[in-house]
């Protein structure tokens, strides 16, 4: 990615923003949160998003717990014969409870919708689903005392039809748009879907070669659009040059590692069930990572 390309998608990103200022001092020192499916799970936006955090705001802590779980939905839903019949997909709910309880958050971010209509049509039932779903994460979040919200409506789906043919974007469309209606007290969205259907209409060259997940270029796109609607100002870096930073390479370490061993003292249940397990060494261990940030956060 160029960094004319970057500039370009600095300035098609359009998340709606009337409701607040900055968000940024709403995350910064607070155990946050990121929810999501296989995208989140993957995780390379939530690198992005923190080493631009890291980087760009060295006197700030972050404190940053990504747990996304691949294959999950917010609305319950399934199609007949997901991986091969093997085990249907997997719902939120199911994780909800303990997480909040053993991780405590004050901030979450959520990420869903694309798995969540099942890739089918826009359907009445399907979409109450989502809705349900959505309205039950921010009741939830509230009744554990989570202070900050912030849902980010799904990523497109990345492809191109001929008219007259089913089309699973206008399906995450509608679901974005309901999304950003939403007007509850503690509760911010970030239109992301809004701001890559905008920008993938502008190139020849796809986000997600199947479709549903983003390569590198998407997953900073993604990063953009959240730093965007925190109220950050991020510079227009080139991806290669991101990829090579140490700074990152660190941030993307702890991300990961984080990710893994906290999704295990959750525990989920996916293709098999995964039993809360202890944590072992992972705090200490984060805390060494940590400190190797910021030695470079300081250069």
């Amino acid at each position: 990615m160029n960094s004319k390309l970057v500039s370009f998608i600095l300035m098609s990103l359009t998340c709606p923003l009337a409701w607040a200022g900055s968000l940024l001092d709403s995350i910064v020192g607070k155990r946050t949160v990121f929810l999501g499916d296989s995208i989140t799970q993957a995780g390379t936006y939530v690198s992005f998003t923190s080493y631009y955090l890291q980087r760009l705001h060295p006197e700030k802590n972050f404190d940053v717990y990504p747990l996304g779980l691949s294959s999950e939905t917010l609305s319950g839903l399934s199609e007949k014969g997901h991986a091969g019949g093997r085990f249907p997909r997997p719902c939120l709910f199911e994780r909800l409870g303990r997480l909040m309880e053993k991780v405590e958050p004050e901030v979450v971010f959520a990420c869903y919708g694309i798995n969540c209509g099942i890739y089918k049509p826009l359907d009445d039932e399907r979409f109450a689903a989502f809705k349900a779903g959505v309205e039950r994460l921010i009741m939830d979040c509230k009744a554990a005392g989570v202070e900050q919200v912030i849902i980010v409506t799904p990523p497109i789906y990345d492809t191109t039809v001929k008219d007259g043919e089913f089309n699973y974007d206008q399906v995450m469309t509608a679901y974005a748009a309901w999304e950003t209606s939403l007007k509850v007290e503690g509760v911010h969205v970030i239109d992301l879907h809004s701001a890559m259907r905008k920008a993938r209409d502008a190139r020849t060259e796809v986000f997600s070669r199947d479709r549903v997940h983003p390569g590198k270029e998407g997953h900073l796109f993604m990063a953009m659009s959240i730093l965007k609607g925190l109220g950050v100002k991020v510079p227009a870096d080139d991806l290669a040059k991101i990829q090579q930073d140490p700074l990152f390479k660190k941030v993307d370490r702890l991300r990961s590692y984080r990710s893994k061993q906290w999704m295990r003292h959750i525990g989920y249940n996916r293709e098999r069930l995964v039993k809360p397990q202890i944590l072992g060494e992972t705090k200490s261990e984060v805390v060494k990572i940590q400190i190797e940030i910021d030695a470079l956060r300081k250069k």
